[in-house]
């Protein structure tokens, strides 16, 4: 099975359509989306005038047999994650002020108001976001998968903490393996290519392709969305444990500071 992978489009239609036609150019059996489909920031992310949240919803609703939330797809809809890391939101936490739930929240979990537009959802769409799962599992006959936004037990990506050595990773190796699962594929990090995750070790891979290894491994990939890192998308062939990572060369987001 050759599965076609996007994630974190943030709102960015262009990026996606383009992203799309070529997945579709190599005959991919399924796309899967890994979540934040929604949720622009202004200092992450320079396509304020074409970006278009209901129109990446509807995309990714077309095109995808598999979806999952991330941490922006919560936000709108006020979603409290379920797998929460340890993290104890009260039943009320989008009632409180903001400054309530700032005291609270730390360095913990992300504010996105903090600096996130209003993505100006349809009815339709916030349904669509409500019924997101926070991960799934595929089975392409000789492995499963399993897929998800983050690594358990922040499988959202709600928390403010990135990971990037074995400790905090063997958790979700161990929740994969509890499911019957030998890849886990994610997001949520902008990897400018890809970081795979084995049991004894770490394989940064940039953009291209890699023979991956037959064992337990947790990839994660890079994002849709035109911002501060280099964005593509990923191809998995099951059959042939190949995994192509593949650039959109969009330009970079760069701030520009202006002196007076």
């Amino acid at each position: 099975m050759k599965l076609g992978i996007v994630s974190d489009i943030h709102e960015d239609a262009v990026s996606l359509e383009i992203a799309l036609v070529k997945i579709e150019n190599h005959n991919c059996d399924r796309v899967i989306c890994l979540g934040d489909t929604v949720g622009f920031s202004y200092p992450n992310f320079g396509f304020f005038d074409t970006r278009n949240a209901s129109r990446c919803i509807e995309l990714i609703n077309t095109h995808c047999s598999h979806i999952v939330a991330g941490n922006h797809d919560l936000y709108p809809i006020r979603r409290i994650p379920q797998h929460n890391a340890g993290f104890n939101y009260p039943p009320y936490w989008y009632q409180l002020d903001y400054q309530e739930r700032k005291k609270l929240a730390g360095d913990d979990v992300w504010l996105n108001e903090e600096n996130e537009f209003d993505p100006l959802l349809e009815s339709t769409d916030r349904e669509f976001l409500s019924q997101l799962p926070e991960f799934v599992i595929v089975d392409a006959g000789r492995i499963k998968l399993l897929f998800s936004h983050y690594l358990f037990p922040d499988l959202t990506g709600s928390h403010r903490k990135y990971y990037r050595d074995f400790g905090p990773v063997k958790p979700h190796l161990d929740f994969m393996d509890e499911k019957g699962c030998q890849i886990g594929i994610s997001g949520h990090q902008h990897v400018e290519g890809a970081r795979i995750f084995y049991a004894d070790k770490i394989v940064d891979l940039g953009f291209g392709s890699l023979q991956l290894q037959d064992e337990l491994q947790w990839i994660v990939g890079p994002c849709i969305a035109n911002g501060k890192r280099d964005n593509g998308f990923m191809i998995l062939d099951t059959e042939s444990f190949e995994l192509e990572v593949i650039p959109l060369h969009s330009p970079k987001r760069i701030m520009q500071v202006v002196y007076i």
